[in-house]
């Protein structure tokens, strides 16, 4: 322990420290070096940032009906009104916010109709294309 007298606002205060220690080890005083922060230490060097998906999932309301998983604009169709697509396959890429999702097939089938062309606005929940 340590007794200090300091003045705030022209008031005197006897004042009392102790000194304390931070997980076993001692605080640095104004008369020690600080210790220095090894690079592995994580100060200062946030995490990066979590990686978006590539692929959009395509939502399904009805049997065979692909509907848009997000409002945007379509940017490309990629598939034709008769092919036969697989579980996977990229159907279509929509942009929303400078952003681009890749719609895929959720499951195989066959490209039955196409409601959508290339520029295009669609809302979340619009019907894309059917498969059967």
């Amino acid at each position: 322990m340590r007794r200090f007298k300091i003045s705030v606002d022209g008031v005197s205060y006897d004042v009392t420290v102790e000194e304390l220690e931070a997980d076993g080890q001692r605080l640095p005083t104004m008369d020690q070096p600080m210790p220095k922060a090894s690079a592995d230490a994580g100060v200062g060097n946030p995490p990066p940032p979590p990686r978006m998906p590539t692929a959009a999932p395509a939502v399904k309301t009805h049997p065979g009906n692909v509907v848009s998983p997000l409002a945007g604009t379509v940017i490309e169709v990629k598939v034709t009104a008769g092919q036969l697509v697989k579980q996977g396959d990229p159907l279509l890429i929509l942009e929303a916010m400078k952003m681009e999702s890749v719609v895929v097939a959720p499951t195989e089938g066959r490209v039955q109709n196409i409601s959508v062309s290339a520029g295009q606005p669609v809302q979340e929940g619009h019907v894309l294309l059917s498969l059967v």
